[in-house]
């Protein structure tokens, strides 16, 4: 059979999963929470033979094909884990930040990580609360940023996360400088009248 003719759903008979699903149906129902068996469609004719059935009955029917069928959606599978992928990295990248020292006005912009969440986050990390006043750059380290900004091809208006970590890893200067630095290098707003 063509690999690429079958169906993107997976389906899988197993005694042990239909066990779980059978008595989970049926915990349900006998505790009078009957929406698991209305969304599964059973007709309200079974639910009493449903919560008769001895644990050996329930055996039996979790051994036998056809009964349960559990159905994988690869493709939305696919796309969850795929989220979640791109969730862990953007934490991990938050994560990095605060423990190079970026200051909250950067978490916000990048994240719209509010002050409590990033002074948790610290906490969480073990780091200190809030380094205090930044400094300001030297004029060695203005010019290394520029011409490593060149160099990478950055643009102060088009920072992203990623981009203020190589930059920092380039240049040695500390993030809550390049940040304070990087922004005074960006094009004014236009606002509308």
């Amino acid at each position: 059979m063509n690999p690429h003719s079958q169906s993107h759903e997976s389906h899988i008979s197993c005694p042990l999963l239909n066990r779980m699903v059978l008595d989970h149906l049926i915990n349900s129902i006998a505790s009078g929470d009957h929406a698991i068996a209305n969304q599964l469609g059973i007709p309200s004719a079974m639910i009493g033979p449903l919560t008769d059935l001895r644990p050996a009955e329930i055996n039996r029917l979790a051994e036998l094909r056809g009964c349960v069928r559990i159905t994988l959606d690869v493709p939305a599978l696919s796309r969850l884990l795929d989220r979640l992928m791109q969730d862990r990295s953007k934490e991990q990248l938050v994560q990095e930040l605060i423990r190079r020292g970026a200051p909250q006005p950067m978490l916000y912009s990048l994240f719209q990580l509010t002050s409590r969440e990033a002074t948790a986050l610290r906490y969480v990390l073990g780091l200190p609360g809030s380094p205090g006043r930044t400094r300001e750059p030297t004029e060695e380290e203005e010019h290394r940023v520029w011409k490593t900004m060149q160099k990478l091809a950055m643009t102060a208006d088009r920072m992203t996360p990623q981009d203020w970590v190589d930059l920092q890893d380039e240049t040695g200067v500390p993030l809550r400088v390049l940040w304070a630095m990087v922004n005074e290098w960006r094009e004014p707003t236009e606002v509308a009248v």
